[in-house]
């Protein structure tokens, strides 16, 4: 049994004896502060990881911490903005792409409530999901969609998605999106549009 005296997880450690190098590790208790928000969601599984997927998760989480760093210090350089050559549809030529995720889905926000669930609400659309420095656009499979950030309520995230609910004049309604392993994690996607859209 292993206890972290800095951040208090504590796991089970597997060791080889004739191999030591191939030991193996699973997690029964992690902290769940934002800081550490990556290696939570995935030490926090509970299975049993090889050295090599614990040092891969270890290495992105040091990774992505640095990120959140970044993002807090509103430094959104390593993300690369620029246009699109062309623009989507509804998409002006001067807006600069911060974030291109693919799964996200247009919904009707639930109710405030304590134990109301982020995937609650009539879903209208999904698809290809930017995030520009003016606007939020999805490519949606029924049609086009585009949010200026000033209809941004409040944005959010969780072990499993990050949300951004937004308040028009006649509804309320939601962006969402999973966390996927080939693209940003919900807490860097959550805290880039969250960015973006206090600078306005």
């Amino acid at each position: 049994m292993l206890t972290c005296t800095q951040c208090g997880t504590v796991a089970w450690l597997d060791v080889s004896v004739s191999n030591p190098d191939q030991w193996h590790i699973r997690y029964r208790r992690v902290n769940r502060d934002s800081s550490y928000y990556y290696v939570a969601v995935h030490f926090g599984r509970g299975d049993w990881l090889s050295a090599q997927q614990a040092l891969e998760i270890s290495t992105n989480g040091y990774a992505q911490r640095q990120r959140v760093i970044q993002v807090q210090a509103s430094n959104l350089t390593w993300l690369h903005p620029s246009p699109l050559r062309p623009p989507p549809p509804l998409m002006k030529p001067d807006e600069k792409v911060y974030l291109s995720l693919k799964g996200v889905t247009l919904q009707d926000a639930p109710p405030p409530g304590f134990w109301v669930r982020a995937d609650q609400g009539d879903v209208q659309d999904s698809g290809k999901f930017y995030v520009t420095d003016q606007r939020l656009h999805l490519l949606g499979q029924r049609r086009d969609w585009s949010h200026g950030l000033d209809k941004i309520a409040r944005v959010g995230y969780d072990r499993q998605s990050w949300t951004i609910v937004l308040q028009t004049s006649d509804q309320v309604q939601q962006y969402r999106g999973l966390n996927a392993q080939d693209q940003l994690d919900a807490q860097l996607v959550a805290m880039i549009v969250e960015a973006l859209w206090l600078s306005k």
